[in-house]
């Protein structure tokens, strides 16, 4: 479990990274993006550091194995959240590219902290 929250830790991270360094190259090189309206870089940034924020978590249960579940319940806060958001625009929209790349890139890397708490392994 420690490997797969180090590598959400570095996943999630360096996607919040993107988005705080640069707001307006995320928006453009993010699949997908661009068709939800236009670039706020200020917004993008700060949604940025809600991934950083979620990333730290993961990093530091990683690190802790005792106790890791507060940490992964706080990062799954802000990732758990952002997927549920994903899945609700799911049924506004018809099957399509965007729903298997949403699922991938989103619902998959955001729930997955859910395994080790799920598990009950605070201590592998």
């Amino acid at each position: 479990m420690r490997l797969l929250l180090w590598g959400l830790a570095l996943y999630h991270g360096a996607n919040g990274l993107l988005m705080v360094a640069a707001p307006l190259g995320w928006f453009r090189a993010v699949p997908g993006v661009a068709e939800t309206g236009a670039a706020n870089a200020h917004f993008i940034a700060d949604v940025g550091w809600g991934f950083l924020a979620a990333a730290t978590a993961l990093a530091l249960a990683a690190r802790c194995a005792p106790g890791r579940g507060p940490l992964l319940v706080a990062a799954l806060v802000f990732l758990g959240g952002h997927a549920a958001m994903h899945v609700l625009d799911f049924f506004h929209h018809v099957f399509s590219a965007a729903v298997l790349r949403d699922i991938l890139l989103v619902l998959l890397p955001g729930l997955l902290p859910l395994l080790p708490l799920l598990k009950g392994q605070d201590d592998a």
